[in-house]
C-alpha cells in the first residue's frame, strides 16, 4: 500500500513543477536597522519632491472664469437678438435702454 501512495502522489504532480518552499528568513537587528533606515530615507525623498508648479495661480483662475462667463453670456446674447432672433443690431442687445422697455412691458406698463 505504501508503494501505491508513492505513486498515486507522483502521477498528482505536474511535470516539470517545483515545489515552493518559503525562504526562511532571518532577522539580525542589522537587517532591521538598515529596513528603518531605508524606509526613512523613502520617506523624505517623499517629503523633498516637490508638489505641481502652477503656471495660473487660483485666484486667477477664478477671475479668468467669471470673466469668460459673462463674455460667453454677453455674445450669446447677441448672436440670439441679433442673428436668430429679429433684433436689428447685434450690439444693441447690450444698450440699456431695451431692457428698460422689456421690463415695463413685463410689468404692464
Amino acid at each position: 500500500m505504501a508503494s501505491e501512495d508513492k505513486q498515486n502522489q507522483k502521477s498528482r504532480k505536474l511535470k516539470g513543477a517545483k515545489k515552493f518552499k518559503p525562504k526562511e528568513k532571518e532577522d539580525t537587528p542589522k537587517d532591521q536597522s538598515k529596513r528603518k533606515a531605508a524606509k526613512e530615507e523613502r520617506k523624505k525623498e517623499k517629503k523633498q519632491k516637490k508638489g505641481r508648479i502652477r503656471y495660473i495661480p487660483v485666484w486667477l483662475r477664478f477671475v479668468l472664469a467669471i470673466v469668460l462667463s459673462i463674455a460667453a453670456l454677453a455674445i450669446g446674447m447677441m448672436v440670439g437678438y441679433g442673428v436668430i432672433g429679429e433684433g436689428d443690431e447685434p450690439s444693441s442687445v447690450l444698450d440699456r435702454s431695451l431692457w428698460e422697455n422689456l421690463y415695463d412691458y413685463i410689468k404692464g406698463k
